[in-house]
């Protein structure tokens, strides 16, 4: 394959890789990570109709806890308004198209706009705007409001009105966490960064264990050994793969996280649960925490890592100075995972332009990149059945 393709040409090796059997599948065209064609088709087919996580439910607990995000090229806010429903609307002031708001916070007021004082309620009704004519009805103006959806104490945003339903699409991966109880899975740490690689290459390196006993040989592998890494069938909307744990052992702690959650089988407390809801949150599951990531793409070398952690109820203690401690060492862990990986997929898209760079096969342990590949053949093909003629059905 040629370093620079025509976009309907990416379009069918990736249809024609999509299609391929699990028991012949193979890695992603190089192309399709480098090529900045491809990432607006991406925006425009992904990102500004399917869901994205901005957080957890409990993160937007009180009247007026919000967060300022991006999806796609649209900035957003997410916010708990007065009467207490969870909204996500536009962060674009509808005078001259300001910022209104940034990071995270609680409203105490309304919001006004940093450039001309236009000030809006929090469900984003217009209630003031000095020096207008007579002529003016703020009656009139309104925030476009966004479609909002909660899946296991997760928020999803979606900027397409005519969005279908996450849940339904993820029913079987519900089932799977159901003993896990996620939803009463409460905060630990947040924390936002810039990675130099491509979106879709964290994606598919978070949700393999092919790569543990090399890339993390002196963390990962002790606790959670490759050989015990099942990459699993998934659905339309996800990926799935289980890992074993090493009971007694952890990678990314030195103190206990005591779990007592009694809808667990044994099997379960033993195992760690990781996703990819696709497009782009990837997460970790075991009995007393969770470890996840939500990507936007800052183009097609650089992608926004919104990332963090929550506990199980009991798992940390309730006292904040201890809590606070207990949240600073899993960071530190899951920091030096990260710094494992980061220069490995760092260099996995600087490759990618090379005259070389050609996909290879795929082991059965990374058949969460064949699902990933399958997902983003259905979606980006949908428009174009004349340019995709091998993906599949």
């Amino acid at each position: 394959m040629k370093p620079h393709m025509p976009l309907d040409d990416l379009l069918d090796a990736l249809a024609r890789n999509a299609a391929l059997p699990d028991e012949l599948a193979e890695a992603t065209p190089p192309q399709i990570y480098t090529s900045p064609e491809f990432l607006e088709m991406e925006l425009d087919e992904i990102f500004n109709h399917e869901w994205f996580c901005v957080g957890r439910e409990d993160e937007y607990e009180n009247p007026g806890d919000y967060r300022a995000t991006m999806i796609g090229r649209d900035p957003v806010i997410v916010l708990r308004d007065r009467d207490g429903t969870l909204r996500a609307m536009s962060n674009i002031c509808r005078h001259r198209m300001a910022t209104l708001l940034e990071g995270t916070g609680n409203i105490k007021g309304r919001i006004s706009c940093p450039y001309h004082a236009w000030t809006y309620n929090l469900d984003g009704q217009l209630i003031g705007a000095a020096y207008m004519r007579d002529n003016f009805d703020k009656k009139q103006v309104c925030l476009p409001q966004f479609k909002v959806e909660v899946w296991q104490g997760w928020v999803y945003v979606s900027l397409d009105p005519e969005a279908v339903p996450l849940a339904p699409r993820l029913a079987k991966l519900s089932e799977r966490l159901e003993n896990y109880q996620l939803p009463k899975y409460r905060t630990l740490f947040r924390a936002e960064e810039i990675w130099d690689t491509n979106w879709k290459i964290l994606v598919q390196n978070f949700t393999e264990g092919y790569h543990l006993f090399v890339a993390h040989a002196q963390t990962i592998e002790p606790a959670m050994p490759t050989k015990l890494a099942n990459a699993m069938h998934g659905g339309d909307g996800f990926s799935l793969y289980e890992q074993g744990r090493v009971p007694g052992k952890s990678y990314e702690r030195n103190s206990d996280m005591v779990v007592d959650n009694p809808a667990l089988t044994e099997e379960e407390r033993n195992k760690a649960v990781l996703s990819a809801i696709f497009p782009c949150h990837v997460f970790s599951v075991v009995a007393e925490r969770t470890f996840w990531l939500s990507l936007q793409p800052y183009g097609t070398d650089r992608v926004k890592v919104f990332w963090g952690a929550d506990a199980y109820p009991g798992a940390v203690p309730d006292d904040s100075e201890e809590r606070a401690a207990y949240a600073a060492e899993l960071k530190a862990g899951f920091d030096r995972i990260n710094d494992e990986d980061k220069p490995i997929i760092g260099g996995i898209v600087k490759n990618a332009g090379a005259l070389a760079a050609a996909p290879g096969r795929l082991s059965p342990k990374e058949r969460t990149v064949w699902y990933f590949q399958q997902y983003l053949a259905r979606t980006l093909c949908r428009n174009r059945p004349g340019h995709c003629s091998g993906t599949m059905a």
